[in-house]
């Protein structure tokens, strides 16, 4: 018996889907007694993909029959067309008089969907609100969003999601990417302890990880070691394909410092110690200690950061 495509825009993926079982498994588990889960993250941490790769998987059981869709916000600069942004991902034609999220209402009501909010950070206050809106007015819809932070939406539970923990996932993260790259490239006995520290320097993050492996076209493993001292010059993809912020550490970084800066410091001083830290000495990139500074600013406060990983009230 042919079953029904389940309708939506979700791009079809361009290579391997590498890792993170136990966190699609949380997603699922999360998507299955919630209406609102956040995945958040510094950037490059592969938030987008595994949120599309979630989404495809709820989309493969037939459990949405309005369907599973995408809605990206990256490119949305005024807040103000966060609505029209969702509309249009939607293909929502509407030819009364009502304004976009009236026209969404009247859309999702009725509809068991699923929709995929990215890059949310961007807009935070616009997307809580829509989304807040949808949710209270649309009883079928569920939502999962990709934000730097969480969107603070009653009933949101946010799973935080960490570079890759598991050595031997970033491991096979770097040698899939690379074989892809530059065909006959395989991990063995005489490299492995070469790629396990080139993944080591560059803290198991899957955007770094992805840059890195595009390298050895060119470069061996300890070249590329040996060039991370000027890192944001050597991790860069090339071409015009997918999104900017996917394209260069210098640019995930830039979000990620943002994360580790508490309220009130100036942004100045804040990249400077990123700078720091990049340099040679410096360490590398320690997302797991950014990350508990964040947390623990936001115990003291009483913001954000002390929500992370479970639902806020």
């Amino acid at each position: 018996m042919h079953q029904e495509r389940t309708p939506g825009n979700l791009p079809g993926e361009l290579n391997h889907f590498v890792g993170r079982r136990r966190e699609l498994g949380e997603v699922d588990r999360l998507l299955g007694k919630a209406r609102m889960v956040t995945l958040t993250g510094v950037g490059g941490v592969g938030k987008t993909r595994l949120a599309l790769r979630a989404a495809a998987s709820a989309a493969a059981t037939g459990g949405f029959g309005g369907g599973v869709w995408l809605a990206e916000l990256g490119a949305v600069r005024d807040p103000g067309l966060v609505d029209h942004a969702v509309a249009a991902a939607l293909d929502l034609t509407d030819h009364t008089m009502r304004g976009p999220r009236a026209a969404l209402v009247g859309f999702l009501t009725g509809r068991e969907l699923l929709l995929v909010l990215d890059c949310c950070e961007g807009q935070v206050d616009a997307a809580a609100d829509l989304t807040e809106a949808l949710l209270r007015q649309a009883p079928g819809l569920r939502v999962l969003a990709t934000s730097r932070q969480p969107l603070g939406v009653p009933g949101e539970h946010v799973l935080s999601l960490e570079p890759l923990a598991d050595p031997r996932e970033a491991v096979e993260l770097f040698a899939e990417r690379a074989a892809a790259a530059q065909p006959g490239f395989r991990v063995d006995a005489g490299n492995r302890a070469e790629v396990e520290e080139l993944c080591r320097r560059l803290d198991g993050i899957p955007l770094a990880l992805e840059l890195a492996a595009g390298r050895v076209r060119a470069l061996s493993v300890p070249q590329i070691a040996g060039r991370l001292d000027d890192r944001f010059r050597l991790l860069t993809r090339r071409g015009s394909g997918g999104p900017e912020r996917h394209r260069a550490l210098r640019t995930a970084i830039g979000w990620s410092h943002e994360m580790c800066t508490p309220p009130g410091t100036p942004a100045l001083g804040a990249a400077v110690g990123l700078r720091r830290r990049l340099r040679p000495g410096g360490g590398g990139v320690r997302v797991r200690r950014c990350r508990s500074a964040r947390r623990n600013h936001g115990r003291r406060t009483g913001g954000p950061g002390g929500q992370v990983g479970g639902a806020v009230p």
